[in-house]
């Protein structure tokens, strides 16, 4: 299967000025001393599967598995064929993080001056199931450190959460100023 890259690039070589950097060995073009591809070809995508989702291909991202690849090979267009198809990869999705800078320092919050002015809010799934509940919703005060732990049980909603925090919270020691959740 050849395209018009490569039809152009053998045409050229049989004139008297030839490409630089390309060979023909054994009927095979070679560019740079890696084997040239049709960028249609069905071997591209079982090429860059093998380097990248392989255990030694490892999930290593687009560069790294563009890299590997192109010790070997070349097609026209390789980076964004290997870009996409990283993309594309679902056990990438689903495992890798996005790599951003840090956040920056943390910063302290303010001390608070009322009790039940500054709260904050944490949920602690996974638990034990104890008379059908398997959850906590978790309320401290941020000046006192006094607590409420109140039971859910899993799913629950947002509506049941607000509805729960107005019973048990905002009833008892009114509306607070700021929640802190992450």
């Amino acid at each position: 299967m050849a395209d018009s890259y490569i039809t152009d690039i053998l045409t050229a070589m049989k004139g008297t000025n030839p490409p630089r950097h390309y060979s023909l060995v054994h009927g095979q073009l070679f560019f740079k001393g890696r084997l040239v591809l049709p960028a249609a070809s069905r071997w591209v995508p079982k090429l860059i599967s093998e380097f990248h989702s392989t255990p030694t291909g490892g999930h290593s991202g687009a560069y790294r598995t563009y890299r590997r690849i192109a010790s070997n090979f070349y097609w026209k267009g390789m980076m964004r064929t290997v870009q996409k198809q990283v993309a594309e990869c679902l056990t990438c999705q689903q495992q890798k993080y996005e790599a951003q800078s840090p956040a920056g320092l943390l910063q302290p919050l303010p001390i608070p001056s009322l009790i039940w002015a500054d709260i904050s809010l944490d949920f602690i799934t996974g638990l034990p199931k104890s008379n059908g509940f398997d959850c906590l919703m978790v309320v401290v005060d941020r000046l006192s450190k006094y607590a409420h732990f109140i039971p859910l049980r899993h799913p629950f909603t947002a509506k049941k959460v607000a509805a729960i925090f107005a019973n048990e919270i905002i009833r008892l020691h009114g509306l607070p100023h700021s929640i802190i959740s992450d």
